[in-house]
């Protein structure tokens, strides 16, 4: 959609608004972890008080079979809740990731009617870095993502899985289904340490950067605050590429107040600020 020049990088640049304001007081499991690594509050007594709050919220109504609501995108919200939060597995994150693995992983991509789906609900995804596409592969892409972070990047089925999602994502010449269903599937191989730098991968950010358009967005499926996240955590040539256009758009549509978008500000400005933490040294794009 747009010509690539490789040499093109921006000079430092400082953006026009404050985007951690937003943050200060929040107690999303996203606002504690800004409010811990971008703000420096974890030694403050309210910080402590919120992030113990939350977390207990979190654990709470856990099943004796490891999952919440027998349902697994309530397990998926709570784990990436806990992620942001505890970071490390522990005995109750490790069983409702066995649980995961057993209702989902198992049966993924076997035509049986006794698969499990679930209908998600419109604000089911807010606060989490996955969308609405198919539920097969938001459940796979979710699942994976989860079982890597929390230490399971080496079980036998999560390898099996990535195996197979990589020999589609290339047989396709980097496309699945649809944007959203391709931002959840490279959710999860951007965690993973093998996966992470193969061929499918690279393939996938091909595809992205035909599909982005000169002002820096990309084509209206493809979720743009998702793909910047994404794109940061890569160390291909062609994502630093893409992230030059897609930051130089968002330099001209930061909200006043510092956030970007209409809906779901917060969650935006912290894919965004991620992002920048993650690619500063070549976005050269600074926030103080």
């Amino acid at each position: 959609m747009r010509t690539v020049n490789p040499a093109f990088a921006p000079p430092a640049i400082k953006l026009p608004h404050d985007p951690l304001g937003v943050f200060k007081n929040s107690k999303t499991p996203g606002g504690l972890y800004a409010r811990q690594k971008w703000l420096g509050q974890e030694k403050a007594e309210a910080w402590q008080r919120d992030y113990r709050e939350v977390v207990i919220q979190l654990r709470s109504g856990q099943l004796p079979n490891g999952s919440w609501d027998n349902s697994i995108v309530s397990t998926i919200q709570r784990l990436f809740g806990l992620h942001l939060t505890v970071r490390n597995a522990d005995a109750s994150i490790d069983h409702a990731i066995d649980w995961l693995l057993n209702v989902e992983l198992l049966q993924s991509f076997i035509n049986t009617p006794k698969r499990q789906t679930e209908k998600i609900a419109p604000d089911a995804l807010h606060n989490l870095p996955f969308t609405k596409g198919c539920f097969g592969h938001f459940a796979i892409g979710a699942i994976l993502f989860h079982a890597t972070n929390f230490d399971r990047e080496k079980d036998e089925r999560v390898l099996e899985m990535y195996e197979r999602l990589s020999q589609m994502i290339e047989k396709e010449h980097g496309r699945l289904c649809s944007g959203s269903c391709m931002n959840n599937i490279l959710r999860a191989f951007i965690v993973h340490p093998q996966y992470a730098h193969g061929k499918a991968m690279q393939m996938a950010v091909d595809m992205l950067e035909h599909l982005q358009e000169p002002s820096g967005k990309w084509l209206s499926h493809i979720p743009f605050y998702q793909t910047v996240n994404i794109l940061a955590h890569l160390e291909f040539g062609s994502a630093d590429a893409q992230l030059r256009f897609a930051f130089q758009r968002l330099l001209t549509t930061q909200n006043r107040d510092g956030t970007w978008g209409k809906t779901q500000r917060e969650w935006n400005t912290f894919l965004i600020v991620h992002a920048i933490k993650r690619k500063n040294s070549v976005l050269k794009i600074f926030l103080d």
